[in-house]
C-alpha cells in the first residue's frame, strides 16, 4: 500500500497515473522503490513492462533484459542503432503505456539512445521514446556502468564528448525535461539515526573525520562464524575462494542439489548456482523473499539438516524451516489480442533451492540485499566510486557492521558528475510544472487528438509567459511543436502577444514573440522576430524556420515559404520524420506552388496513421488531381474515400469507422501506403 503521507511517493504515483511523462525515480538503499513499483503496476490502469540491464536483475525484477527485449547488440550502440524486433515485440510496444527500466545506474547512455531510436522508428513517432512513458529507476550513487578501457571507451567519448557514460548523458534526455524524484525516507536503517547520517555523508562525498572515526571503531581482527555474519569483498574471486574454503573445512557429508532448466533459461540469468553444494553447518543466504515473510532476499541462515530431498536451515531468530524448492521464470512480453492487454509469456524456468553459500559475497552482487550482520573486507581496497556506500548500506545498523581494517577517507568517493546531477532531485518547480502540463494533454494524446493537445500546450505557453516564467513557456512551446501536425485550428486562438516579452532581449523571448505572433494573427511580426532568432544562430533554428514558413504562407508568400521549406528539409530525418513539417510541405507544394506533395502526405499518414486530418488532406489533394485510391477488393470506406461525399461527412464516417470497424481503417491506411502517385 502506498503511503500518501510520503510526498515523494505521491508525486511519483501521480506522474505514472495521470501523465505520459518520462522521469527518474531514485532513493538511497531501503527507501521502498521496489515496493512502490510493484504497487503502481497492480493499481494503475496502464500496460507496463519492466526491463533491466543484466540477466539476474531482470529475473529479480520480473522482466526481461534491455538487450533481449529490444534486440540490441551487446557492443557499443552508435547513433542510428535500431534493435531487431519480431512481430510480437512490435505488438507489445504498440500497446504498452509505461516502460520501467530498473537498475538504471548500470545502463550506458548509448543504450538509452538506441532504445529511443528503436521506439521512434518502430512506432513511426518522432517524439522522444516514440511517445511512450519511460520510468528510469535506480540509485546513481551505486555502481556505475561498466565500460571497457581502450576502443570501447574511446568510441563512446567520440560520440558523447564525455568520460562519464551514465544513462542521462543520452541525446534523447536532452530533448525532455527529466524530472527527478528521490524517495527520502529510509526504511532499512530507520531505527539508527547515527548510521543514517554516516551513510548520507558517504553517499554525498562529504564524509567527516568523526564519520571515519565512528566507522573505524567497528574494526575487528576476527569474525565469529557462529555469529551468522556475511563477509563483503570487492573481488568475485575472493568471495568464491572464501566460500569454497569454508565449505571444505566442515567435517560433514557434502550434498549436491542439481537445479533443473525447462525451456530457455541462460546460466548467466541464474540467481543461484545450477548445482548447489551444501554441508550441515554451512552458512547460506536466501535469494528471494518468503511469501509468509519468514525470510527475505539476503537473510542468512545455517544448514542444520540435509537429505537428498530436504534442506532444513536455522534462521537467526532460532526458527528452523524446511526450505522449499522454487523456480524463477525467464520472461518474454507479448500482446494478447483476444483480451487486448500485455501478458508475460514464460519462455523458460529454472528450479532450485533459493540458497547460496554466504560466508562471503561481492559488493556488486549484494546490491538490493539487506543484512543484519556484515563484515566488510577492505584488504583488497575499494576501487569504484560509490562502492563503499553500496557496501555500508547493505547492513541495517552500525552495530551490525564490522570491518577488516580502517576505512580510508579516499574510499568514500562519489563521482562529481553524480553529485551535480543530484542537485536536481525533488525540484518542486519542475515536478509541479511537468505534472500540470503533462496531465493537461494526457487524455487528448491517449485519443491521438494531436490538435487538441497542441492547443492546450499553446494555452500553457501563453499562461506561463504571463506568469513571467519564460523558461517554462519555452519548454511548453517545444512540446507543442513536437506533437503538432496541423495548426490551422491554432490561428486566432490567442488575442495578442504578452507585452512582457517585448521588454526582454533574450533569444528565448524573441522566439516566443515569433511563435505567439503567428497564432495571434500578426504574420509580419512573426516573420520579423523569426528572422531575429535565425540571425542569432541559437537553439531555435529549426523551429524558427517552421514559424517563418507558416507566417509566409499566411501572408500568401508561397514561393518564399518554399525556400524556407528547403532549408527545413536539411533537418528532416526520414527514418523518424517531423510530422508537422511533412504536413506543411505537402500542402504548400500541392495547393500553392505546383510541386509534388502527394507522396509527402502519404509519408505523413505513415508517421501519424491515427491523425484523421492527414487522411482528409490526402483525400482533398487527390480529388484536385482526379486520382482514385486503388483497391483490389470491395471496401465501403475506400468507396466513400473515392466518392464525392463532402469532406465533413467523410470525416464523420472515418471517425465512426475507427470506433466500429478498425480493420476497415487499417485497410484504408494500408492502401494509402501502397498507392503509387505519378508525380512530376
Amino acid at each position: 500500500m502506498i503511503n500518501f503521507n510520503n510526498e515523494q511517493w505521491k508525486l511519483a504515483y501521480q506522474l505514472i497515473e495521470y501523465t505520459n511523462s518520462c522521469f527518474f525515480l531514485t532513493g538511497r538503499a531501503g527507501t521502498g522503490k521496489t515496493t512502490f513499483l510493484r504497487y503502481v503496476q497492480q493499481v494503475v490502469n496502464k500496460q507496463f513492462i519492466t526491463l533491466a540491464p543484466t540477466g539476474i536483475s531482470a529475473i529479480l525484477a520480473g522482466g526481461e533484459t534491455i538487450h533481449s527485449f529490444f534486440g540490441l547488440p551487446m557492443d557499443i550502440c552508435p547513433p542510428g542503432t535500431c534493435g531487431r524486433l519480431n512481430e510480437n515485440k512490435i505488438l507489445t510496444l504498440l500497446h504498452v503505456n509505461t516502460i520501467i527500466i530498473d537498475e538504471v545506474s548500470m545502463v550506458r547512455c548509448d543504450i538509452v539512445d538506441a532504445i529511443d531510436f528503436t521506439l521512434r522508428r518502430t512506432l513511426r513517432n518522432n517524439l522522444p521514446f516514440g511517445g511512450k512513458q519511460v520510468v528510469f529507476v535506480g540509485d546513481m550513487f551505486q555502481l556505475p556502468p561498466v565500460v571497457r578501457p581502450g576502443a570501447e571507451r574511446e568510441l563512446l567519448h567520440d560520440i558523447y564528448h564525455t568520460n562519464e557514460f551514465f544513462f542521462y548523458k543520452a541525446e534523447v534526455i536532452k530533448r525532455i525535461r527529466l524530472v527527478k524524484i528521490e524517495f527520502q525516507k529510509v526504511y532499512r536503517q530507520e531505527n539508527d539515526e547515527r548510521f543514517l547520517h554516516i551513510l548520507e555523508n558517504v553517499r554525498l562525498n562529504r564524509v567527516t573525520p568523526d564519520n571515519i572515526l565512528q566507522l573505524n571503531q567497528r574494526v575487528v581482527t576476527d569474525v565469529d562464524d557462529a555469529d551468522m555474519t556475511i563477509k563483503l569483498t570487492s573481488l568475485n574471486k575472493t568471495a568464491n575462494q572464501i566460500n569454497l574454503l569454508k565449505l571444505a573445512e566442515l567435517d560433514a557429508e557434502e550434498f549436491v542439489y542439481e537445479g533443473t532448466v525447462t525451456g530457455k533459461f541462460e546460466e548467466k540469468q541464474m540467481p543461484v548456482e545450477l548445482n548447489l553444494h551444501l554441508k550441515v553447518g554451512a552458512q547460506v543466504m536466501f535469494t528471494r523473499n518468503d511469501p509468509d515473510r519468514r525470510w527475505a532476499n539476503g537473510t542468512l541462515a545455517k544448514v542444520v539438516e540435509l537429505t537428498d530431498e530436504k534442506i532444513i536451515v536455522q534462521l537467526n531468530n532460532g526458527m528452523k524451516v524446511d526450505v522449499p524448492c522454487c523456480s524463477w521464470d525467464s520472461i518474454n512480453y507479448e500482446y494478447d489480442r483476444e483480451n487486448q492487454k500485455l501478458k508475460k509469456e514464460i519462455t523458460g524456468s529454472f528450479a532450485q533451492y533459493p540458497l547460496k553459500l554466504a560466508w562471503a559475497i561481492t559488493v556488486h552482487k549484494s546490491q538490493g540485499m539487506t543484512f543484519k550482520k556484515m563484515h566488510l573486507d577492505l584488504s583488497g581496497g575499494l576501487f569504484a566510486p560509490g562502492q563503499l556506500y553500496v557496501a555500508l548500506s547493505r547492513v541495517r545498523s552500525l552495530e551490525g557492521l564490522t570491518l577488516s581494517r580502517d576505512v580510508l577517507p579516499q574510499y568514500a568517493k562519489t563521482n562529481s558528475e553524480i553529485l551535480l546531477f543530484a542537485q536536481e532531485f525533488n525540484n518542486q518547480h519542475d515536478i509541479v510544472n511537468e505534472f500540470e502540463s503533462s496531465k493537461a494533454v494526457y487524455m487528448p494524446l491517449q485519443r491521438d487528438d494531436y490538435d487538441e493537445a497542441a492547443k492546450r500546450y499553446l494555452q500553457l505557453v501563453l499562461k506561463r509567459t504571463l506568469d513571467g516564467d519564460i523558461d517554462e513557456a519555452v519548454l511548453m512551446s517545444t512540446k507543442m511543436l513536437e506533437i503538432m501536425v496541423g495548426d490551422e485550428h491554432l490561428f486566432g486562438s490567442i488575442d495578442e502577444v504578452p507585452k512582457i516579452l517585448f521588454g526582454i532581449s533574450t533569444l528565448d523571448a524573441k522566439f516566443l514573440i515569433a511563435l505567439l505572433s503567428l497564432y495571434s494573427g500578426n504574420a509580419e511580426q512573426a516573420i520579423a522576430f523569426a528572422d531575429e532568432v535565425l540571425s542569432m544562430q541559437g537553439q531555435f533554428r529549426e523551429t524558427a524556420l517552421f514559424v517563418k514558413s507558416r507566417a509566409l504562407v499566411r501572408s500568401e508568400r508561397y514561393q518564399d515559404a518554399d525556400l524556407i521549406n528547403e532549408q527545413l528539409g536539411e533537418f528532416l530525418d526520414m527514418n523518424t520524420p517531423d510530422a508537422k513539417v511533412l504536413y506543411m510541405i505537402a500542402l504548400n507544394n500541392e495547393l500553392y506552388i505546383g510541386d509534388p506533395g502527394l507522396d509527402i502526405m502519404r509519408r505523413l499518414i505513415d508517421v501519424r496513421p491515427k491523425y484523421d486530418n492527414g487522411i482528409l488532406a490526402l483525400r482533398m489533394l487527390m480529388k484536385r488531381r482526379n486520382i482514385m485510391l486503388d483497391s483490389p477488393k470491395d471496401s465501403e470506406l475506400i468507396a466513400s474515400f473515392n466518392s464525392n461525399l463532402p469532406q465533413d461527412e467523410f470525416a464523420t464516417l472515418l471517425k465512426k469507422s475507427r470506433e466500429d470497424s478498425p480493420r476497415a481503417v487499417s485497410y484504408l491506411i494500408q492502401r494509402i501506403r501502397e498507392q503509387e502517385f505519378k508525380e512530376s
